[in-house]
């Protein structure tokens, strides 16, 4: 979604997608394009070592990582612009290791500012309570979850079936669901990029590949 709507401002747009086995975004590019849906959005298979040569290529640089840690996912995290981590409600089981890994992060030297939560497929009958409860969680912990939220939702599933974006389905207030998260990450990645600019400590970011916008 956050592809499909930076394409929509007119930015060069590439997805690397670094989970080879699943290959979840490669796939839904594949059903968009067959469906003939536009903005068409480029998704390409890669390596994190291919993925750090993308960023000259594009505007913008998603990267989707398989979700587990290890030390390329630590090294890709601290080069990027900003990290979006995806969670759901559920304290015993996604939040609890979201917090490992945020504090894997902050262990290995990534500012907070460089990472966010992104609340994701909360419960739709308890959304806003489930919001509340998380997002006090994380505070409790010493962190914070980006603006926004989306349920678990039959029509979320049904439009990425078809190479859709959340923020295109035929309901128009779960459209307005998503582009509030969306608003939210964009608002970070601006915000870390401005970071970047002030912060000696991250001018290693721009190393080679200053001029492309990695999220």
């Amino acid at each position: 979604a956050y592809a499909v709507e930076a394409a929509r401002t007119g930015a060069s747009v590439l997805v690397a997608d670094l989970d080879d086995v699943q290959r979840t975004s490669k796939r839904w590019a594949d059903h968009r394009k067959a469906n003939g849906l536009k903005p068409d959005i480029r998704v390409e298979l890669a390596t994190p070592r291919l993925a750090f040569d993308m960023a000259d290529r594009a505007d913008l640089l998603v990267i989707d990582t398989p979700g587990w840690t290890d030390g390329q996912s630590l090294k890709m995290a601290a080069w990027a612009t900003f990290c979006v981590v995806p969670s759901r409600g559920n304290r015993m089981d996604d939040l609890s290791e979201t917090v490992r890994l945020l504090h894997a992060f902050q262990a290995y030297g990534i500012q907070d500012w460089r990472f966010g939560v992104a609340l994701n497929a909360l419960r739709a009958a308890t959304a806003k309570q489930d919001d509340l409860d998380a997002r006090a969680y994380l505070a409790d912990v010493g962190f914070t979850a980006l603006p926004g939220f989306v349920r678990d939702v039959k029509d979320y599933e049904i439009a990425l079936l078809k190479g859709l974006s959340i923020t295109e389905t035929s309901d128009a207030e779960l459209n307005k669901e998503a582009f509030a998260l969306m608003n939210g990450i964009a608002g970070a990645v601006l915000q870390a990029s401005q970071s970047a600019a002030r912060d000696p400590t991250s001018a290693n970011l721009d190393v080679k590949r200053g001029k492309g916008r990695r999220r």
